[in-house]
């Protein structure tokens, strides 16, 4: 007899070997598919987006130059303008709030933050909108008033609460929105609860990622860029919680989030909140130098700073910008644009503090990137404001630099 006997141990191994890189190469291709096709969705959906505002601003800014319009045609035109153009900046935000994210440069701003009166504002700013669409909305606050005053990042807190609700708002057409928090253990848990469209199983988990929407076809009724999950739970785990969602489709839904308790007993003056604040008065007796290459912009600012008292000088580039602060000693401050031809604000900043050192300068600039930020602060900039610009927090800044 004779036999033959080979070991193909190893070539079954290297057979299976294969086999796995095959499967893993097959998985990544149809992720990596996956995400193109999520990407070119989103892409689509944004420029749906910007377009439909842009349609508004455009359109009934035509409108308002015909003659014979009555001042009730004027005001609704104007007060659709704005809304357009609100919601084209809330896309905006949202967009540089996920790059942030993924570039790592979310900073936190751990303040006292008072959650019960954060409600409170919040009611008060939906509460006409959810009275429009003929819903109830109801606030539960979980602590008293003393023990409601926890370490956190309040400005995030708010955007965290104020996506949840606009999410219920938006997919609920009947019943209403409950909302609120309570104490659980170390934690406070934050609940939106809402008797809208629900979410589907399988969606539950993939509505909280990057591009990801429950419905990204043409068909869908609700307007938005789907990224508010996406950025609430980022800020949520940057907080130290967590965020889940319990829903069933055509019967509600239910968002839980968790932060930290961490108790203070006793709390500085609250800040005033932004619905009940007033423009502050004008600030008389100046010399305003305003450095802008953009007309639109300069006769915004120009406007904003109209008063009989307050004399305003302009300058297109950064090198006249300087010339005026040479040839003007009676300057008091200076709003400086920081992207202008022959020289950039960055450069005038600098070459103004040489001749003036203790002349404020508020950079004022369409960038709002925290790199951007520090360069302005870098050439000498004492404030730095982001266009659009807030009336109110112009003047502020301005008062608080000149100390009037």
């Amino acid at each position: 007899m004779i036999g033959l006997i080979h070991d193909i141990t190893d070539r079954k191994s290297n057979e299976k070997e294969k086999e796995n890189i095959l499967v893993e190469l097959i998985a990544a291709k149809e992720r990596a598919e996956e995400s193109d096709r999520l990407k070119s969705a989103f892409l689509c959906n944004i420029s749906h987006e910007i377009r439909t505002p842009m349609n508004g601003i455009l359109g009934f800014s035509e409108l308002l130059k015909e003659p014979h319009l009555s001042g009730k045609e004027q005001a609704r035109y104007i007060e659709l303008i704005e809304q357009s153009g609100e919601r084209m900046l809330n896309l905006i935000n949202d967009l540089l709030d996920i790059s942030r994210i993924e570039a790592g440069e979310t900073i936190l701003q751990i303040t006292e933050t008072p959650v019960n009166r954060l409600l409170h504002d919040l009611y008060a700013f939906f509460k006409p909108e959810v009275d429009k669409k003929g819903l109830h909305l109801h606030c539960t606050t979980g602590l008293p008033d003393s023990e409601c005053i926890i370490e956190t990042d309040t400005s995030k807190l708010n955007q965290i609460l104020m996506n949840l609700v606009q999410n219920a708002l938006k997919f609920t057409s009947s019943g209403g929105i409950d909302y609120g928090y309570m104490l659980k253990d170390s934690f406070l848990e934050f609940y939106v609860i809402d008797s809208g469209i629900g979410i589907p199983v399988d969606m539950k988990i993939k509505i909280f990622e990057r591009f990801r929407q429950v419905n990204n076809s043409l068909t869908r009724h609700h307007e938005g860029s789907g990224l508010g999950l996406s950025i609430s739970k980022a800020y949520i785990d940057m907080l130290g919680g967590t965020i889940r969602v319990e829903s069933e489709e055509g019967l509600g839904s239910a968002f839980y989030f968790t932060l930290p308790y961490n108790h203070l007993f006793s709390s500085k003056k609250e800040p005033l909140s932004p619905a009940t604040e007033k423009l502050t008065a004008s600030l008389p007796g100046l010399t305003i130098l305003i450095a802008e290459d953009d007309n639109v912009s300069r006769l915004l600012l120009t406007i904003y700073l109209k008063n009989e008292h307050i004399t305003v000088l302009s300058a297109v580039n950064g090198h006249e910008a300087v010339e005026m602060v040479m040839h003007h000693p009676e300057i008091d401050c200076v709003l400086m644009d920081i992207k202008m031809p022959v020289m950039n604000g960055f450069e005038a900043t600098r070459q103004i503090k040489q001749l003036r050192p203790d002349l404020p300068v508020i950079a004022q600039t369409a960038f709002t990137s925290k790199e951007e930020e520090k360069k302005a602060k870098t050439a000498g900039c004492d404030s730095v404001i982001f266009k659009p610009i807030n009336r109110n927090e112009l003047s502020e800044v301005m008062k608080r630099l000149l100390k009037r």
